[in-house]
């Protein structure tokens, strides 16, 4: 997809059968199936059939440790993405051959965030079904998640406050340069990625953020878990005019800029709101 929308929500809860299904279910009921799914799978590709009175094996898949509900709809709206489950897939070794299996103790921490969920949506979805349905899916989808992050934007802003464009000797070749594209700061555990459309703060990074996250200068709304919604624009395509990005920056600033990344200092230290 072309001029895409990207939408992503991190969740500190863990998926269990109920929750995965509650979190498919809604998905697929949004305004009365809008960006219901037409094919489901666990991997690329993305094949079987999507039966939304019938999600059991779905929600069997989701409820597994490392497991992803991938998701796709192309008509008339093209969407795709998928819920993820962040813990650590269970894994077992032997000292020997026929010895008794051995669980393995992971070298790194289980992720903060748990639950998490990428979805993109073709830019012609900001017209129809529009602007305000995709601002309620976001909400609502936040909600049955319980998200304490997340986002939606255009994914040309996304590049411009993400990615790290860098030119860089080959390593094979003396002389020559490469262009190395990364996207950097987008991990919420380790700082706020940035400001975009639409914000979504749990009720920890709201008390984190403070009072003063009440006086920014965009369309603030308090939500009934005591999470806050954080909206710059009345649609994604005026999110990169001069004016959203000035008070995007004066935002940041007043809640104060240690604790966002900033693609123009990348290795400037940012504070976490979740310390390791």
């Amino acid at each position: 997809m072309k001029n895409r929308l990207q939408l992503q929500l991190f969740s500190l809860h863990e998926l269990t059968p109920e929750s995965a299904r509650e979190q498919i279910q809604a998905l697929s009921d949004f305004g009365g199936g809008v960006f219901r799914p037409e094919k489901c799978d666990t991997a690329e590709p993305v094949r079987e059939i999507f039966n939304p009175a019938d999600i059991a094996e779905p929600v069997r898949w989701l409820s597994q440790a490392g497991a992803w509900f991938q998701f796709k709809k192309t008509k008339p709206l093209r969407i795709e993405g998928w819920i993820r489950n962040e813990h650590f897939a269970p894994m077992w070794t032997r000292e020997h051959k026929g010895g008794p299996l051995i669980p393995v103790t992971p070298k790194f921490p289980e992720p903060k965030f748990l639950t998490t969920w990428t979805v993109w949506f073709d830019a012609k979805v900001a017209k129809n079904p529009g602007a305000e349905t995709l601002s309620e899916f976001f909400v609502q989808m936040s909600q049955v998640a319980k998200a304490e992050y997340g986002y939606l934007a255009t994914e040309s802003d996304r590049r411009k406050k993400n990615l790290l464009i860098v030119s860089t000797e080959s390593p094979t070749t003396k002389g020559e340069f490469m262009t190395v594209e990364n996207v950097i700061g987008d991990d919420p555990s380790k700082g706020v990625p940035g400001l975009y459309w639409l914000n979504l703060f749990g009720p920890e990074y709201s008390r984190w953020l403070g009072p003063k996250l009440k006086s920014i200068p965009g369309m603030v709304e308090n939500l009934r878990d005591e999470s806050t919604l954080v909206r710059f624009c009345s649609s994604p395509e005026e999110c990169e005019s001069e004016d959203v990005l000035v008070r995007q920056r004066e935002s940041i600033n007043l809640l104060g800029e240690h604790k966002f990344f900033s693609v123009d200092s990348p290795t400037r230290e940012v504070e976490p709101l979740f310390a390791h």
